[in-house]
């Protein structure tokens, strides 16, 4: 037994299918619950230059294993062994629990079987005995365990696993029946010889298999004599191998309780090593998981309300493939400000209120998704029984509670609103009962999310995945840090601290005085100074809007006079030249041009060449902010502001309310959020008072685009499937849009302008459930 001033060295031995994998996570487990510091080895390790011997020889590059033998293969993973034993020793000597996968003795029954005799074989046992312990000074276990099982009970489990689509062969051998099967009589061998050393544990009694507990309690017993009495803190789990991190399916890294998902210890292990925080609302991922699986699980959140890290546990750890390491990585002194450009960042920002959201999409140079309010009800309360909203943390007692009971009232009102528009939306479809699948029930529900969703705060609370390169990423920051409201700061300081802990380099001058500091300080000091001018020479005008579209420009005055554009990459001319000989052509001669350049679209994703972004619309507009949040994320746009929010230019009602008779609740809602911006307004929080205001309440903005621009947002978003608002303010723009340009407006075919929507959403929810259902 150990002293009290060290750990403990514990092997779990086995051949491939007796359970090896799933008895060293239960007691890791186990042993982190019980409040031990728990290391985790898994050889081979493929962490260190000697692992190099030892992938060749798992390839068999240096022949069979006959050919190259016990002696030499045992040698390369010797080396192996020792690489990691300072590692061992170490954290024996600090007082940890180290735990291993495959050691030693697994080398001695795996090249144990190229004996014929017994004798023999012993005789390479002493060999490796001392090859390891004596010569190496590698560390002896205190203890190591045998998990047995009769031969036809393995090879049944390890037929099932190697017949997995998922499962990737770690060993040579493993294909090879009968090497299991001798490798089985070579541990009991083992056993029998040295059983101070070996300990033979059997995983069946009266000719039947213990269940993994009854196993995992053996096993635990078997280890507990060998346990320090001190040392016990607060029990976490480091792995020094990166091989003992693959994945494996029995690995439960989530479990649901009252309702909400919650990450088991081997979870916070795989998020401690994936992400730089497991418990702030702004990470940044690590290279433990691939850009793809990133990529992948930031598209899963539009349709998941939970946390992202508890999606990536649940939907993606299990499958996810190991990440290959960077060949090189990045040095200190950089060149200019373009090389931040060649490294991406994938960054979460959790728990943002919708007024944020939009600050953290205003860069163009950046990708972002967040969580959609057109799918995902968001009535659901957390762990602490709060419904999904931001509250300032600087607003004074008073403030705060008027704040959170009026916010607790508006959300009940929508929990109430969407339930009910919910079943009546359901209730009322033409569907025949017997058609009603699951894209049925998620085309009902996105109706009424949509009509539910203008009474949601803007102090909703989204998740929002961005990818960027480092110079758009320190843009971003520095927008945040110059922003006048805290909770812009607080994310801004968040975002920079979680990216130094993957992209420091890159991120280096981000608050240096010289740098980000004159910078940060130069935008906000603008800023305030037109501000300022604004509110002392401009006249405050919230009156109701009789136009929501004003086309306020348009370049050129003939739409014709791009040709000369469309012509330019085909010669040798200067524009100049160009505009020359086509300013004598026939009208006739330029329309077959045009016409050519548009070409024979047939979907919207054939767009026209580069040279109709020439053309330029200047647009301002006046909608519902649910409708600004999804058309602000468009990136390929100029001139894209919009003003403090307000309640006072109004509200509209969805037609979908006025048939469900839902108009009392409905504008109860709007009547609270008065109240509330009001009250802030009059407690000296004026920027803070946008957060009382709902989706449903109309904001100006403004926004300029070219006529290439023009033919994407145009065309997606009217689409069937869209949002009703969107759609028909879309509409509008583009029907302005052809007054001035009816040849460009014309082009765009694939504008929509009569689908029944509610049919249209039903075809894309069954057209989603078919492609879902060809994968599997």
């Amino acid at each position: 037994m150990n002293s009290e001033n060290k750990g403990a060295f514990i092997v779990v031995e086995g051949v491939d299918g007796v359970g090896k994998s799933t008895q060293l996570n239960l007691l890791k487990k186990r042993l982190a619950n019980d409040g031990y510091d728990v290391v985790s080895i898994h050889f081979p390790n493929y962490d260190h230059e000697s692992s190099y011997f030892v992938r060749q020889y798992l390839k068999g590059e240096y022949g069979t294993t006959d050919e190259v033998g016990p002696y030499t293969g045992s040698l390369f993973y010797a080396l192996d062994r020792y690489e990691m034993s300072k590692h061992i020793r170490q954290s024996i000597a600090e007082g940890k629990i180290v735990i291993c996968d495959r050691y030693t003795s697994s080398n001695m029954a795996h090249q144990g079987t190229k004996f014929e005799h017994s004798e023999e074989r012993r005789g390479y046992f002493i060999w490796l005995d001392n090859l390891e312990f004596q010569m190496l000074n590698i560390p002896r276990p205190d203890q190591s365990i045998v998990l047995t099982a009769p031969k036809d009970a393995v090879l049944e489990r390890l037929n099932a696993k190697t017949q997995s689509s998922a499962y990737v062969k770690k060993d040579i051998h493993e294909s090879d029946s009968n090497h299991i099967e001798r490798a089985i009589e070579v541990y009991d061998e083992m056993c029998q010889l040295f059983p101070k050393d070996f300990h033979r544990l059997e995983c069946m009694r009266n000719k039947k298999i213990l269940s993994i507990n009854q196993i995992h309690d053996q096993l635990y017993e078997t280890v507990q004599p060998h346990l320090p009495t001190a040392n016990r803190a607060k029990g976490t789990v480091e792995i020094l191998s990166p091989n003992s991190t693959a994945i494996k399916s029995d690995i439960e890294y989530v479990v649901k309780v009252d309702g909400h998902f919650v990450a088991t210890p081997e979870g916070e292990e795989y998020l401690n090593d994936a992400v730089t925080s497991t418990t702030d609302n702004v990470y940044a991922f690590t290279e433990k998981l691939s850009p793809l699986t990133i990529a992948a699980a930031m598209a899963r959140l539009s349709r998941r309300g939970d946390d992202m890290r508890i999606t990536i546990l649940d939907e993606f750890a299990a499958a996810a493939g190991k990440d290959e390491k960077l060949l090189q990585r990045v040095i200190t002194a950089y060149g200019d400000d373009s090389v931040q450009q060649l490294v991406g960042q994938h960054v979460v920002v959790e728990d943002a209120s919708n007024l944020l959201t939009k600050k953290l999409e205003w860069g163009r140079l950046a990708s972002y998704l967040e969580q959609s309010t057109r799918y995902i009800y968001f009535d659901k309360k957390d762990k602490d029984g709060k419904y999904k909203y931001f509250t300032p943390t600087h607003f004074d007692k008073k403030t705060t509670k008027f704040y959170e009971d009026t916010m607790n009232a508006i959300f009940d009102g929508y929990s109430e609103l969407v339930h009910k528009l919910t079943d009546y939306v359901q209730s009322n479809s033409d569907t025949p009962k017997d058609e009603r699948d699951g894209a049925w029930k998620g085309a009902t529900r996105a109706q009424a999310c949509d009509a539910a969703r203008p009474v949601l705060p803007v102090a909703t609370k989204s998740t929002v995945g961005i990818y960027a390169s480092g110079q758009a990423l320190e843009s971003l920051i520095m927008h945040l840090q110059s922003d006048d409201l805290p909770e812009a700061n607080e994310t801004g300081d968040k975002l920079l601290k979680q990216a130094r802990e993957v992209i420091p380099t890159f991120l280096e001058r981000a608050d240096k005085p010289e740098r980000g500091g004159a910078t940060i300080a130069y935008n906000a000091t603008t800023r305030k100074k037109v501000a300022t001018i604004a509110n002392n020479e401009l006249p405050e005008q919230h009156a109701p809007e009789t136009d929501a579209v004003t086309l306020t420009s348009f370049w050129p005055k003939n739409e014709l006079d791009i040709v000369p554009n469309m012509l330019y990459e085909h010669s040798s001319l200067s524009l100049n030249d160009i505009k020359d000989n086509v300013s004598i052509w026939p009208i006739s001669k330029k329309l077959s041009v045009f016409d050519a350049y548009m070409g024979e679209r047939m979907n919207r994703r054939h767009k026209p060449g580069r040279a109709i972004e020439t053309a330029h619309y200047s647009w301002d507009l006046v909608c519902d902010y649910g409708i600004f949040r999804d058309l602000q994320r468009h990136r390929i746009v100029d001139d894209l502001n919009w003003q403090l929010l307000t309640p006072r230019f109004g509200y509209e009602t969805p037609q979908l309310i006025d048939a469900a008779g839902l108009n009392d609740l409905y504008e109860a809602c709007f009547d609270a959020s008065l109240k509330l911006y009001s009250a802030l307004q009059a407690a000296g929080y004026e920027l803070e008072a946008q957060y009382a205001t709902l989706l449903g309440h109309k904001m100006r903005w403004k926004v300029t685009y070219n006529a290439r621009e023009a033919f994407h947002l145009h065309e997606l978003r009217t689409s069937p499937q869209g949002h009703p608002g969107y759609r028909k303010l879309v509409k509008e723009m583009h029907e302005k849009l052809c007054e001035v340009h009816p040849m460009l407006g014309t082009a765009m075919k694939f504008v929509n302008k009569g689908e029944d929507p509610e049919l249209a959403r039903l075809a894309a929810e069954k057209y989603t459930q078919f492609k879902l259902n060809q994968l599997q």
